[in-house]
């Protein structure tokens, strides 16, 4: 009787640990239009401090022109080496431009949808996104 009661018991906790625990898991990724207010276009430009190469979102902290830092989401790996985007692109010290959608709540966040690189190049990073900084053609 005592060993059913301790696997019970066991079984119990076991659950309730899950139960305690799967949420967790899930603040490391939020929901982008819970997150981004995707009804407005930001614009920084600035330098590359740190980077953070790595699923769901490739991940990196600019420092403006002005001095603020920001904190900018992109797509996943995959989905930035798709566009010609690598990690020499997106590394310390690289300089550039970029678009996209700024934090509901008002923080130096953003979700990169365009960046313009130091060789006048834009790069569209999110799908059914248009071009921002097209040059005119003579």
């Amino acid at each position: 009787m005592d060993r059913h009661r301790t696997d019970e018991t066991i079984s119990r906790l076991s659950f309730l640990a899950v139960a305690l625990l799967l949420p967790l898991s899930t603040l490391g990724h939020h929901s982008f239009p819970e997150h981004f207010n995707t009804s407005q276009i930001a614009e920084i430009e600035g330098e590359v401090t740190a980077v953070e190469w790595s699923n769901p979102h490739v991940s990196f902290t600019m420092r403006t022109v002005t001095g603020e830092i920001w904190k900018v989401e992109s797509n996943s790996i995959r989905g930035l080496e798709g566009r010609e985007i690598s990690r020499d692109v997106i590394r310390v010290g690289n300089r550039f431009r970029l678009a996209g959608f700024p934090a509901r709540d008002g923080s130096h966040e953003l979700y990169t949808s365009n960046i313009l690189l130091a060789d006048g190049r834009e790069v569209v990073l999110r799908p059914g996104s248009e071009p921002r900084w097209q040059i005119a053609e003579d």
